[in-house]
């Protein structure tokens, strides 16, 4: 595959490897997109550990669950 990099993603890519981070510009890709991942899949994780603690505080009488039509408060006349 060949990828024509252009503007700031290319200075990046330079940058990395000016730098050490990779020894080629491939490789500073192919670590670009590993972070990418992993950054993404620690976003997910947090979501995912947030809302089991919301769980957890609501099994445990420390939070309260709203409806639909306690949430919407004086809205709730437009819900169908």
């Amino acid at each position: 595959m060949n990828v024509v990099l252009k503007g700031v993603t290319k200075q990046i890519v330079e940058e990395m490897v000016k730098a050490g981070y990779a020894n080629t510009k491939s490789e500073a890709i192919r670590l670009s997109i590993t972070n990418f991942r992993q950054n993404r899949m620690n976003e997910e994780e947090l979501v995912n550990r947030k809302l089991d603690r919301i769980d957890e505080q609501v099994r445990a009488g420390k939070r309260k669950l709203l409806n639909a039509k306690q949430a919407m408060g004086p809205y709730a006349k437009h819900l169908k």
